[in-house]
């Protein structure tokens, strides 16, 4: 079992409430919408999956993107596979993705350099998640160096 996430459930409440926050960001969301991609993210530890689209134009009003917690039929551009805890670590600027490809922590496919050019993007995003876990009254899964 994982350090971070109870269950799937538990993970899809956190990045429900933090990807709303990044996709609603006027200077991130939008330079990420500009990709043009969906992305699917396979967690393990727990098992869980989530799928941003950045391809079609935004269910809800106010986002840049789409995001499904847990399977849905979109056909992903690019897809990762990682730790749980990895990504909760990563979403804190503590990880380097590349250094956890590297190490085999982290399997990628598809369009996998679409999704590396995202990472400047969304690097203003790293501040964003401790903020959303102190607003969901989550302050004991800040994790600091």
């Amino acid at each position: 079992m994982g350090k971070y996430y109870k269950d799937a459930e538990d993970l899809y409440k956190i990045y429900g409430y933090f990807l709303n926050r990044v996709l609603s960001d006027e200077k991130i969301g939008t330079k990420m919408a500009k990709s043009g991609i969906i992305i699917r993210f396979f967690y393990t530890d727990p098992d869980a999956e989530i799928t941003i689209d950045l391809k079609n134009p935004p269910a809800k009003p106010g986002l840049h993107g789409t995001f499904y917690l847990g399977p849905c039929d979109l056909q992903p551009d690019v897809w990762s596979k990682q730790p749980a805890d990895h990504s909760h670590r990563f979403w804190h600027g503590l990880e380097n993705p590349i250094a956890g490809v590297t190490k085999g922590i982290i399997k990628q496919g598809g369009k996998v350099t679409a999704m590396l050019k995202l990472l400047p993007v969304i690097k203003p995003a790293f501040h964003m998640y401790p903020i959303s876990l102190r607003e969901m009254g989550l302050d004991h899964l800040i994790v600091t160096k």
